[in-house]
């Protein structure tokens, strides 16, 4: 493929993200495994988000975009400081593409691709959006319930309005790839590439003897769906006793507690502070069977990802299922209802041997589907595609040093 690099040049690569780094959220550790991988297939890349001053060096280059965003929510950025913060991202961007010559922004979330394509009308550079959700379907999950259909409606403007206009666009899973076709992406300008996990930090945790514990790995936001969980459980314990449920967040338990505070909770569950993928791998590997409550379709759970690696089937609901195969890999609950999400719950706990098959194919699937060294080298061809695009275009130049 044509991209006006000479062989053996390195690629400048830009990663995009107006999020805040480093936090233990699905989307932050998607786009820092990414940067590792891009890293070992010999592209140079550059991360240009709101960083945590005491984050530990990373292989990967770093631009801190300030005023640093407050950190006391683990990586969330308050609605009042957004606007500044984008700004501020955009301004930052735009400096950072001409000292460092970057060749191609890899664009992440909307707030992401959108300063990348306001840059690129300053610069000329080509601009790669890779999805993480459907924007129609995640935002009302963030959204009062009075406001949740303009979220929707906002939303849904947001998917017609922004990818069409990248060079080119990844998405996670086909579902989501079909959606933003019928949205304006040209069929040849989108690719799917699923997320990618180093399943190496698991290893050291995969318990051969798992206690009768289903767990749920992530944070405590709207669209993680808990509040069904939490209601399923209070059936399971009517029925299994001897079971518990482990909640394991970055969130600490008072915290947790006040963001729960109206769903009750069966006696048996137990929120676990985790403050690092180590003890995040430590809990999953005495769990018999991990949960994924999401409602929300369009997202693909990195939490699935992690139970995965560390050998450990996954129950999902069948609108969020991704990377789930039933009777496999795990669970595929077809109802929304609390009452089918305890059924799988009581079916799973009751079958330690059968969790232990599903989790060792789960443990080979992640790594024949969801290894960086595979899927890394498919998104550096995606980025060069990007270049290439802008050369064949005379009316789209981009600059490619």
């Amino acid at each position: 493929m044509r991209s006006g690099i000479p062989v053996g040049t390195p690629l400048r690569v830009g990663l995009v993200a107006a999020c805040a780094f480093p936090a233990p959220r699905g989307s932050q550790v998607l786009v820092d495994e990414m940067g590792e991988a891009l890293v070992s297939t010999g592209v140079e890349a550059h991360l240009i988000a709101p960083l945590d001053p005491r984050a530990r060096e990373r292989p990967y280059r770093t631009h801190a975009v300030e005023p640093a965003v407050p950190r006391a929510r683990a990586g969330g950025v308050t609605g009042l400081l957004r606007p500044l913060v984008d700004a501020t991202l955009t301004a930052r961007l735009a400096q950072i593409v001409e000292r460092e010559s970057l060749q191609v922004l890899h664009a992440h979330n909307y707030e992401g691709l959108v300063t990348s394509l306001a840059v690129r009308a300053l610069r000329g550079i080509p601009v790669v959006y890779h999805s993480h959700n459907v924007f129609a379907d995640e935002l009302p999950t963030y959204a009062p319930r009075a406001m949740r259909g303009a979220a929707r409606r906002f939303g849904a403007w947001c998917d017609r309005t922004f990818p069409r206009q990248a060079d080119r666009v990844v998405t996670l899973s086909g579902d989501v790839a079909e959606h933003l076709q019928n949205r304006g992406v040209e069929a040849h300008r989108l690719s799917v590439i699923p997320p990618g996990i180093d399943p190496t930090p698991f290893e050291p945790h995969r318990a051969t003897l798992r206690k009768r514990r289903a767990i749920f790995a992530g944070n405590l936001d709207g669209y993680q769906n808990l509040r069904l969980l939490l209601d399923a459980w209070r059936l399971v314990e009517e029925r299994d006793a001897s079971s518990e449920l482990v909640l394991v967040t970055h969130v600490r338990r008072g915290s947790a507690a006040r963001r729960l505070r109206r769903t009750r909770w069966g006696a048996r569950v137990r929120v676990e502070t985790a403050t690092n993928l180590d003890q995040v791998a430590r809990e999953l590997g005495l769990a018999m069977v991990g949960v994924s409550p999401r409602a929300s379709w369009s997202g693909f759970p990195i939490k699935t990802l992690n139970y995965m690696a560390s050998g450990t089937p996954t129950i999902a609901l069948e609108a969020s299922a991704k990377g789930v195969r039933d009777g496999e890999t795990g669970w595929v609950v077809s109802g929304a209802g609390p009452e089918a999400l305890a059924d799988a719950l009581v079916a799973a706990l009751a079958s330690p041997r059968d969790c232990a098959r599903r989790g060792r194919t789960a443990l080979q699937a992640v790594r024949e589907h969801h290894a960086w060294e595979r899927l890394a080298p498919r998104i550096v061809d995606v980025a060069r595609a990007a270049i290439a695009d802008g050369e064949d275009d005379p009316a789209r130049s981009r600059r490619v040093a």
